[in-house]
């Protein structure tokens, strides 16, 4: 399969690269430099030139927070870039695989989000990655939409500022309200493809197995690297973000499973697996 990545600088992106090659699929990866997804008649260009049998369309506007103070910027690449991107897919008779977030969700729920439920997204983020599902599956029905939680991996992210921190010794205050299932991207980008091998259509939820909250993510990689530091929890109104996070947003895996035949790993042996340097 000739499959085209967007975002293929950014964790994930580059994680499906490696895994698709690692398959033995012909690999197109762009990056942001490479390809502006909010305009238009570029992505056409592109996506036309390359004559993919697949897009997975991987590259977003993240900065969760920032959105807050920047809507527009968010909306134009989340929303209208995703829409810019199906639209060229559909114009070369290419699937979609579009990655999405479990930030779609107002985490009220105390059990597990299947794909179905109501969205309600808190914040500017959410809002426009749930626009962008909507304005995929609008330019090009039977789209693949994935939601993932918590991904980490790379040198940056959340979980190497934790081991940094806590190798020089500092104090760590550690949101421990919000619950999520965290995802090592390398697993993240194995089960999508799986996904899309398998032709899979509508939404789907992937993310490591289990659940957990940001402290006790934490307290994990501490635990692991062997490192003797105090990590307080801190309450979401502590931290202050600007932005508002769900407290609940463990997203259900039944269908996924039931589809590939397999349970997803536990986020504790994949943590593990990231840090040793599987």
């Amino acid at each position: 399969m000739r499959i085209l990545v967007t975002g293929a600088a950014g964790l994930l992106g580059g994680a499906l690269v490696a895994e698709a090659r690692a398959r033995g699929h012909e690999v197109v990866g762009l990056s942001r430099t490479d390809l502006d997804v909010t305009d238009a008649p570029l992505v056409r260009r592109v996506v036309s030139r390359h004559r993919p049998d697949a897009v997975v369309h991987c590259a977003a506007y993240t900065a969760v927070d920032r959105a807050e103070s920047e809507p527009d910027l968010a909306r134009a690449v989340n929303r209208d870039g995703a829409r810019n991107v199906a639209t060229a897919a559909a114009e070369c008779g290419a699937e979609l695989l579009y990655v999405s977030t479990d930030f779609v969700f107002d985490g009220q729920k105390r059990s597990p989000y299947v794909p179905n439920d109501e969205t309600g997204p808190l914040s500017v983020y959410g809002q426009t990655k749930l626009e962008g599902e909507q304005a995929v599956t609008e330019a090009l029905p039977g789209s693949l939409v994935v939601r993932t939680s918590w991904l980490y991996g790379g040198q940056s992210g959340f979980v190497p500022a934790i081991l940094r921190r806590a190798a020089k010794g500092e104090g760590l205050r550690v949101v421990g309200d919000q619950r999520g299932r965290p995802t090592w991207a390398p697993d993240g980008a194995a089960t999508m493809l799986d996904l899309l091998e398998r032709g899979a259509h509508g939404v789907w939820h992937v993310a490591g197995g289990g659940e957990c909250t940001w402290l006790e993510l934490a307290r994990e990689a501490v635990r692991l690297r062997g490192l003797d530091v105090e990590i307080e929890a801190i309450s979401s109104h502590d931290f202050g973000s600007p932005a508002r996070r769900p407290a609940y947003s463990v997203l259900d895996l039944a269908a996924t499973e039931d589809l590939l035949g397999r349970r997803m790993g536990d986020w504790k042996d994949a943590l593990a697996r990231y840090m040793s340097g599987d």
